[in-house]
């Protein structure tokens, strides 16, 4: 290996696909390809032979779905300095979400952007951040779909029922008579509301005061699509 170049290791199973691969890596005067592999059994073996600064992962191996995640996986916990960059057809945010987070993965490129595979490299190399954008927005949208879901789980049915017909211009006089509720119970329930919003957005001026506007709540219980 010429000194100063970047070694990489690749594991990918179609042979189109790699040869297309290699040919744009080879134009990179600062990037070497020092070994390939196919599955988990020949990454193993190469790993034993050859010294790499970065894997050049594919997500779904031969008939194995998702080997390359039990790699990533096993790769953390064994070889937690090894560079990982995650090459797949696989679009799910989710599985987006898993490998950068669990799998702890530097970046997940999607195959159709094999231009683009040699700046990510070298951002994994440097350890620059930058998530190539093709994953970037998948991983943007599990994660507000995942905080959502956290905030839901602070607000009870009843109070989502409140919030609900409150949006639907009831008074809250009005609401606890629909709901057999004191109206009483129906204000300490929009406190807890306000809580549970404080908690979770508690740089937010108008929630800091000790009495809400109904209207500002609703506004934000709409923006985070919980009516």
């Amino acid at each position: 290996m010429e000194e100063g170049k970047i070694r990489l290791l690749v594991c990918e199973d179609d042979e189109v696909f790699t040869k297309l691969l290699l040919s744009r890596l080879s134009k990179e005067a600062d990037l070497e390809v020092v070994g390939t592999a196919i599955n988990k059994e020949t990454l193993a073996f190469a790993m034993e032979q050859v010294t790499f600064d970065v894997l050049l992962l594919d997500l779904n191996l031969a008939d194995r779905r998702m080997e390359g995640m039990e790699i990533a996986l096993d790769l953390r916990n064994r070889y937690p300095s090894i560079k990982v960059i995650v090459l797949s057809s696989v679009e799910e945010d989710e599985i987006v979400a898993l490998m950068l987070g669990f799998g702890r993965v530097v970046n997940y490129i999607m195959k159709e952007n094999v231009q683009d595979i040699p700046a990510a490299v070298r951002d994994a190399y440097y350890e620059r951040s930058g998530i190539h954008y093709s994953s970037a927005k998948k991983l943007l949208n599990n994660l507000n779909a995942q905080q959502e879901r956290e905030l839901r789980k602070k607000i009870t049915p009843k109070q989502l029922q409140i919030l609900k017909l409150q949006d639907a211009g009831y008074t809250r006089r009005e609401i606890s008579e629909m709901l057999f509720y004191s109206e009483y119970t129906i204000n300490n329930e929009l406190c807890k509301i306000s809580s549970a919003l404080k908690g979770k957005f508690p740089y937010l001026e108008w929630l800091r005061l000790k009495k809400h506007n109904s209207k500002d709540i609703l506004q934000l219980a709409r923006q985070l699509h919980l009516i």
